[in-house]
């Protein structure tokens, strides 16, 4: 009996979780009904009291509205546990307004029974309704306390007691509902105080969770860090003397893409170059990337013919199916060129088409974009992929770049396109300014902000 007691009285202060509307469970409303818990039950403390003292002074009308009033109670206390909290607390309000009401018309104004009004007029305010419902109930108690004085002001009282007595339930009274206030303002006061305590360690758990957070994006920061400081230290150097000169500009995003290139001499007469762009972003990504980098230029495919850029692809594609790499894939675009014959053979899956502009590209003229039709490396096995060729020219200019070089959101929204890219790269002046730094700093000032969103890879290759 006295464990149930004990759980029942502990279970006031705790609120079944998942039972209530969300809004039900935000600070003040935990308070609210916590506080309806214990206030709707403090009337079963002082209703035998006043049963005891009807029945000493034989007034058994009042007897009755007692045994009456105590059900009534029950039926507010467990609507407030149902979640009914306004209805149990209108219904309440009703009973005080009517209890008020016959105890003034019975008793009279000295009985002091009137100043039960203030009790719950003090507990509205510590509900969350907004002020017109707050406004309302205080009004009709404030009506109410009025219109009964003014009644027993002018008529005598149904029942004539002992003004000894009167006198006794008028300080008894005048006692309960000081004890109810205390006991009100005790309650919600260590309730807030709960709350607080529960605020103060839900805000120290989210300031631990915060710098935990902050301490995992430094973490992965650096990584990120690391991992493009590696991607450009495996990347070749620029080629400035010879019949074959390169140059490039490399710079990673925010969040590391995928970009890699290279170049190389497959033998003395071909000379091979390449970019990649792995999909997605991170560590992961960049090192998909390097792998690719690393085995094309140890050329460590099995059964390859690196001067052969479609048996490049196959291989490649059967190296590094997505399905064994987090379902990442990529693109690629790879060329060979013949010293000798100055026939560049090449091959793209699905990358960007390489940019190989005459000698006089930079006065408008005509431009040719090579590609060949395949689909992305690792994304289906057994792809067939085909290659191209075509003569270079003395003096002829690759660029080789991958997507993040056009694919700019300007600062009014819109993209920019790759045929404005290509426009641009036809129509550029040098100025005495490298190409690739014009046009970088031309992507920057299109954007829509100083960080990049994808990685800016562009390969200058000139051909002597």
């Amino acid at each position: 009996m006295v464990s149930t007691v004990k759980t029942f009285l502990r279970s006031l202060s705790e609120i079944p979780e998942g039972i209530f509307p969300p809004s039900h469970y935000t600070p003040i409303s935990r308070r609210t009904i916590n506080f309806g818990n214990y206030a709707y039950l403090t009337p079963f403390f002082y209703l035998p009291i006043y049963a005891l003292a009807w029945l000493l002074l034989k007034i058994y009308v009042l007897l009755l509205i007692v045994a009456l009033d105590i059900p009534l109670r029950i039926a507010v206390f467990i609507l407030h546990r149902k979640g009914y909290f306004l209805c149990a607390h209108f219904l309440s309000a009703l009973l005080s307004i009517t209890l008020v009401i016959l105890y003034i018309l019975i008793l009279g104004w000295e009985a002091g029974f009137q100043y039960f009004l203030i009790v719950p007029s003090v507990t509205v305010f510590y509900t969350p309704w907004r002020i017109p419902v707050k406004s309302s109930l205080i009004g009709s108690y404030l009506i109410t306390y009025i219109c009964m004085y003014l009644y027993s002001s002018n008529t005598n009282a149904y029942y004539l007691v002992n003004p000894v007595y009167l006198k006794i339930l008028y300080q008894f009274n005048v006692l309960t509902v000081s004890a109810f206030i205390a006991f009100a303002i005790n309650i919600y006061y260590k309730m807030a105080i709960k709350s607080d305590k529960k605020l103060f360690a839900a805000h120290r758990k989210t300031i631990t969770a915060l710098e935990q957070r902050d301490q995992v994006l430094e973490q992965l920061n650096n990584e990120l860090s690391e991992a493009a400081d590696y991607v450009k230290k495996i990347l070749p150097q620029p080629i400035t003397e010879g019949d074959i000169c390169t140059d490039w500009r490399f710079f990673p995003s925010t969040s590391l893409g995928g970009d890699a290139f290279g170049y190389h001499n497959v033998d003395e007469e071909n000379f091979a170059l390449y970019l990649i762009d792995v999909s997605g972003h991170g560590v992961g990504a960049a090192l998909l990337s390097v792998s690719v980098i690393n085995v094309i230029r140890s050329q460590s495919l099995p059964k390859t013919d690196f001067k052969d850029p479609a048996q490049v692809l196959n291989a490649l594609n059967f190296a590094f199916p997505s399905d064994n790499n987090k379902d990442m894939f990529f693109t690629i675009w790879y060329g060979v060129f013949n010293k000798n014959s100055r026939e560049l053979i090449y091959a793209s899956a699905g990358h960007p088409p390489a940019i190989l502009c005459d000698k006089d590209s930079s006065c408008g003229c005509h431009i040719n974009l090579l590609k060949t039709p395949n689909f992305v490396v690792g994304g289906i096995e057994g792809t067939n992929y085909v290659k191209d060729k075509c003569k270079i020219p003395e003096g002829n200019t690759l660029y080789i770049f991958s997507d993040g070089v056009y694919e700019v959101e300007k600062s009014d929204g819109k993209s920019w396109h790759y045929n404005e890219f290509v426009n641009y790269i036809k129509n550029v002046k040098t100025d005495g300014q490298a190409v690739m730094d014009q046009l970088y700093d031309y992507v920057r000032r299109k954007g829509k902000s100083d960080n990049i969103e994808d990685d800016f890879t562009i390969v200058e290759v000139v051909f002597g």
